[in-house]
């Protein structure tokens, strides 16, 4: 029980030293030039292309969802509805 107290004091020494060091935020360079160059271009390609996968991933989730609802409230199968329930003693047999 003491470690964790310690563990806690520890981690919030490091947060109030780490937000008393000054530090200047800088950009990258494709943020800060020129908009029309070939890096930025790039880089706006790449950020649409990463929304583009998480956007093709979500829909994938959203599919399957949408799958498991439908494929829940679907009617039995009639081979399955006409088989005989099993009861408790049917395992013993």
């Amino acid at each position: 029980m003491k470690m964790a107290g310690f563990s806690r004091l520890i981690l919030a020494a490091a947060v109030v030293a780490g937000s008393l060091v000054p530090a200047t935020a800088s950009a990258c360079a494709a943020c800060m030039g020129d908009p029309s160059s070939k890096t930025a271009g790039a880089a706006n390609g790449a950020i649409f292309l990463m929304l583009g996968f998480i956007a093709l991933m979500l829909g994938f989730i959203g599919t399957f969802i949408f799958h498991l609802a439908k494929r829940a409230n679907a009617p039995v199968p009639p081979h399955v509805e006409a088989s005989a329930p099993m009861t408790a003693g049917d395992d013993f047999k």
